[in-house]
């Protein structure tokens, strides 16, 4: 169980974790030469972004102004789809990185896995049903996410075996 008491803190808490992951991906996708990863990380900043306004506006709900909730959340195929042509263009990519695409990828691989396990907390702790709802969208976003990262970072490690496990032609040709 968390400390936190209320929904209004988790809410609070929530929003100041999501501003940091948004932060995390901006300073990132700066830092990154990588086209495959600074891609990812700016959609995924953009991401982290909707949900702090999903979360503000959840406060606002809390505090009993606003209209209702509705997350419009978007499957993990919709963020596949955002990411297919970033694959393609990955291997164009040049220049030195200023930071290690492996080693970043894994970074917001933890933080994925931090902020989705803080969020399955919530759903249980939360006295109000529209912060839960909120919660079990949330928490299921940052599992797509985490999903997506993994992938990445599969593609980025082990690109053979990527395409061998989608059944994939080999791109070399034969």
């Amino acid at each position: 169980m968390s400390e936190m008491k209320t929904d209004k803190e988790r809410a609070e808490f929530a929003l100041t974790t999501e501003q940091d992951g948004s932060g995390f991906y901006e300073q990132a996708s700066k830092r990154m030469n990588h086209k495959l990863a600074r891609a990812a990380f700016e959609m995924l900043g953009k991401e982290e972004l909707r949900h702090v306004a999903l979360i503000e506006g959840l406060g606002q709900r809390l505090d009993g102004a606003g209209g209702p909730l509705d997350p419009d959340s978007p499957t993990l195929k919709d963020l596949q789809a955002n990411v297919q042509t970033i694959y393609g263009a990955a291997t164009e990519q040049g220049g030195e990185d200023d930071l290690d695409p492996g080693e970043a990828y894994e970074r917001a691989i933890e933080l994925e896995k931090k902020i989705s396990s803080l969020y399955y907390g919530y759903i249980e702790e939360c006295d109000s049903d529209e912060a839960k709802r909120l919660f079990k969208v949330l928490y299921q976003e940052e599992q797509d996410h985490l999903t997506l990262l993994e992938d990445m970072l599969g593609y980025l490690t082990k690109p053979d075996q990527w395409f061998i496990d989608r059944d994939m032609i080999m791109l070399d040709g034969g």
